[in-house]
């Protein structure tokens, strides 16, 4: 673990403050429905109000343990790619654009079809806009090799293919503001796309002029243990189970007041 976060520190941390931020606000028990949607959720009225904040406290908070640890998963694997090829500031600049194209998009939507007080949490605009770049550096780098210096393998492709797929599916579920993905993504090719053709253009101009570049090779990043990942999502959707067993057992004043504020549907979750 201290290897992982001396090699990807960027990574490690945004791992770390969504983990804090979600374990916060359970333990403040923020994360029922219209609580939740005072803590931070971006919402089109939220914006309207001037609370600009929200288009990054949104990013960084989680409607379920599920959410979280799918997210997390994603970017404990893309997220050292990136980091690693682009380094800490440009792999920032990526995640946030990234982020808040996400999450723009999303209130677009809603503003348009009038739910005004319908909200976005989750990294996932951010995820997704990781990919973008990452799938532009493939593409990139597939027939011509500057940036890493060798053609990415199939292993990289089905890799990065396997995790989009599985997010692009999840994202299909009733709840998730697709749009914020499809935002993430635009964002993530153009930004990074942009970053990648800078960073190109410099290492082949010092190739062309007799200058060893610098080693701009990543650092391999951790395996992507699929055993290891399902392990967690199964721990994750136990930890769910036992909430919804808690909840069958909560008194009946408790469940109608929880059930009230399900029914208003203030939020969804990209």
């Amino acid at each position: 673990m201290m290897s992982f976060a001396r090699e990807y520190p960027v990574t490690a941390t945004l791992i770390a403050i969504n983990v804090v931020a979600f374990v916060v606000l359970e333990l403040l028990g923020l994360l029922q429905g219209y609580m939740l949607y005072n803590a931070g959720v971006l919402t089109p009225v939220a914006l309207a109000q001037g609370r600009y904040y929200t288009l990054i406290t949104s990013m960084f908070e989680h409607g379920g343990l599920l959410h979280l640890a799918c997210n997390m998963v994603t970017l404990y694997y893309v997220g050292c790619i990136v980091e690693g090829v682009f380094g800490r500031v440009r792999y920032l600049i990526i995640y946030f654009i990234a982020g808040l194209a996400g999450g723009l998009a999303s209130m677009a939507v809603m503003t348009a079809a009038g739910n005004l007080n319908s909200g976005v949490v989750g990294a996932s605009g951010a995820l997704f806009g990781l990919f973008g770049t990452y799938a532009y550096l493939l593409v990139r780098e597939h027939t011509s090799p500057v940036v890493l210096m060798q053609a990415p393998t199939i292993d990289d492709i089905k890799g990065v293919a396997g995790l989009l797929v599985a997010n692009i599916l999840i994202g299909l579920t009733p709840g998730i503001a697709m749009e914020a993905h499809l935002g993430g993504l635009a964002a993530g090719i153009v930004v990074g796309g942009v970053l990648y053709e800078l960073l190109r253009h410099s290492i082949k101009r010092d190739i062309d002029a007799g200058i060893e570049p610098p080693s701009v090779i990543p650092a391999k990043p951790p395996a992507y243990d699929f055993d290891a990942a399902q392990a967690a999502q199964d721990a994750a959707m136990a930890r769910q189970q036992a909430y919804q067993q808690q909840w069958e057992q909560a008194k009946p004043a408790q469940k109608a007041d929880v059930e009230r504020a399900a029914s208003e549907e203030v939020w969804n979750r990209p």
